[in-house]
């Protein structure tokens, strides 16, 4: 089937919290999508904004009644909408036009996949390509982890996934009939993607991948990543993340060495 023909199976659900000054941004390239989805809002923060720009873009508003946390949120939008595949966009990024395209195709090409990501920028406040550190790192890491495949599971994984978080859950869609029993931990806050993308491959569950970078993610002071940061649960979560993966002394040399690129 192709792309086109799969749109009526995917929905985008728009993670929104609060007040974001990006939240009808990101709308606004998902309704630029060159294949159209339904879309989704789902919010533990109702508010006339975030209903306002539900209104704008014709998407959909669904309020989750019990204000839990970040990973009951993310699992609220999951369950949001029966459609089978998944995207768990957030309000702060944005997404290229070929986006969807991309992802559909590769869930086409590859039935047995049950994620699919595709790469990534930072953008911004203004929507402009930036870098960090971090960033760059990340990107070396994945080049030298995957290299041109569209297709991994299990052992070729977990290199990708053993420095740090290279995967920003914006950027991936979930087929949910594949993944029918999984959960976001309710945990973590920092690392529940990270966490997530560990377990799956544990699982043995097959990514698909799309080299191009079609999401702009948006980090600024207003971002949660941002708060968890000057919180300090970021870094006693990577700690922990790092601890699970490596032996103690490798673990928090690498902890100390990721902390200089926030």
């Amino acid at each position: 089937m192709s792309a086109a023909g799969q749109a009526g199976e995917h929905a985008f659900v728009v993670v929104a919290y609060g007040r974001s000054p990006f939240l009808e941004g990101c709308l606004a390239t998902l309704a630029a999508q060159t294949v159209r989805s339904r879309v989704v809002i789902a919010t533990s923060t109702p508010s006339p904004d975030i209903a306002a720009a539900a209104e704008r873009f014709g998407a959909e508003l669904r309020v989750n009644p019990r204000a839990e946390g970040i990973g009951a949120d993310w699992n609220f939008g999951l369950a949001a909408t029966p459609a089978r595949y998944v995207t768990l966009a957030h309000q702060d990024d944005t997404y290229r036009p070929a986006f969807l395209e991309r992802t559909l195709d590769l869930f086409a090409r590859w039935p047995q996949g049950g994620v699919c990501f595709t790469g990534y920028d930072e953008v911004d406040d203004d929507g402009a390509v930036t870098s960090s550190k971090i960033s760059r790192v990340k990107h070396l890491i994945e080049a030298a982890a995957l290299g041109a495949g569209e297709t991994f599971r299990g052992g070729r994984l977990k290199p990708f996934l053993a420095f740090g978080n290279p995967l920003p859950c914006s950027s991936v869609t979930f087929d949910r009939v594949r993944l029918a029993e999984f959960r976001f931990s309710l945990d973590h806050q920092s690392n529940l993607d990270w966490d997530a993308w560990w377990r799956l491959a544990d699982g043995g569950e097959t990514f698909l991948r799309s080299r191009e970078r079609l999401v702009g993610r948006r980090h600024n002071p207003l971002t949660a990543t941002s708060a968890l940061i000057a919180s300090g649960r970021r870094r006693q979560e990577d700690l922990e993340m790092f601890r699970r993966i490596w032996p103690r002394p490798a673990a928090d040399l690498i902890a100390w060495l990721y902390r200089a690129g926030y």
